[in-house]
């Protein structure tokens, strides 16, 4: 494909178009890292400016001395991790029993499977809820770990399946003659081949559960399970929320929110994009 070669004013033009809605899209970030470093007096004055008078992390030593944020973030980093490890294995495994495992109704509930697309998540929430409150795990941590070991969505198992028929068959015939049963050929055969798409829906489900706030709210109304979205929501921004919450210690909060997103992004860019990519030429 031929590129398309532009003049030195267009591309002088595309390039301030860019700087600009780069700026819009980070300003709010820089907004909120700034003022994290302002003092309560600073922040609350009028004509508060975009960089600190009296810099100071009292903001940030509040929040990590406050017992209830920390009980959020160990929840957090345990709703995390399940997703982390759950996600992927359970969507692999499944991908490949439809993909590789001939079984009664393999077609027929995997198309079953892809229907419940269109129905929208709103509507699962009540019955979903039923089922969490008739099996006595409100008020705990286990609805939103516990999902996690059943592959995450069907558009996660659909996509590794994708992935798995692109392998050719001569190598599991191959390993067929060599006598390998189905666990080796999925850990030992398939599983090599595919990282790309296993790293990217393992760390779309890290950002899925960091993120998560409306199941932590539905199922849980016990500090002790708060996980940190919920935390600040419940003590800074809800209506339950003290009507002197400190604002600067708000954008504390939101800029350690951010940094695991950060870290994250920066680490595994390579295996977003490349899951970006063949999940669009898949």
């Amino acid at each position: 494909m031929d590129k398309i070669k532009l003049s030195k004013t267009e591309r002088v033009v595309i390039y301030v178009i860019l700087v600009f809605f780069s700026v819009l899209a980070i300003f709010p970030a820089f907004i909120l890292l700034s003022r994290s470093f302002f003092s309560l007096d600073e922040i609350t004055s009028m004509g508060a400016g975009l960089f600190a008078k009296n810099f100071t992390i009292e903001a940030y030593v509040q929040a990590f001395t406050d017992e209830g944020f920390l009980i959020g973030l160990k929840n957090t980093f345990i709703t995390c991790l399940c997703a982390v490890i759950g996600v992927p294995l359970t969507a692999f495994m499944a991908a490949y029993a439809f993909s590789k495992i001939k079984f009664f109704g393999s077609k027929f509930w995997f198309t079953l499977g892809l229907c419940t697309i269109m129905i929208p998540n709103i509507l699962l929430l009540l019955p979903v809820y039923s089922i969490f409150v008739d099996l006595g795990w409100t008020n705990t941590l286990l609805p939103l770990t516990v999902p996690s070991f059943f592959g995450g969505g069907i558009m996660n198992i659909f996509l590794i399946i994708q992935f798995i028929r692109g392998i050719p068959k001569e190598m599991y015939e191959a390993a067929d003659i060599d006598g390998a049963g189905t666990f080796r050929k999925m850990f030992q055969l398939t599983l090599p081949l595919i990282k790309p798409v296993i790293s990217y829906v393992a760390v779309t489900a890290f950002i899925s559960a960091w993120n998560d706030i409306m199941r932590p709210l539905m199922y849980n109304d016990l500090p002790e399970y708060y996980t940190i979205n919920q935390y600040i929501y419940v003590n800074y921004l809800g209506q339950s929320a003290a009507v002197d919450a400190l604002p600067n210690v708000q954008m504390a909060l939101g800029v350690i929110l951010m940094i695991p997103m950060i870290i994250v992004f920066i680490i595994f860019q390579k295996q977003l994009i490349e899951g970006i990519q063949l999940t669009g030429n898949k």
